[in-house]
């Protein structure tokens, strides 16, 4: 099933962070922080989108949508 959302990702590569739109790479980053701030921004601008956030490790730390959810997570 094919999303209407951009979806933006921050992940670790090569000893900084990277966001990412829709795959693309947008920016790299010394310091997670930065990353997520950054990525938190454009998917904030750019609704209907999402943020996935990685650890260190590459796993799915956490992540926030924005506008409509059609499948929200269940609490």
């Amino acid at each position: 099933m094919a999303s209407d959302r951009t979806v933006y990702r921050v992940q670790p590569e090569r000893g900084q962070w990277k966001l990412s739109r829709d795959e693309a790479k947008v920016q790299h980053f010394e310091n997670k922080a930065d990353a997520v701030a950054e990525g938190r921004k454009r998917a904030r601008a750019e609704q209907p989108s999402q943020l996935v956030v990685h650890d260190h490790h590459g796993k799915i730390e956490g992540e926030s949508t924005y506008l409509n959810d059609p499948f929200p997570p269940r609490g």
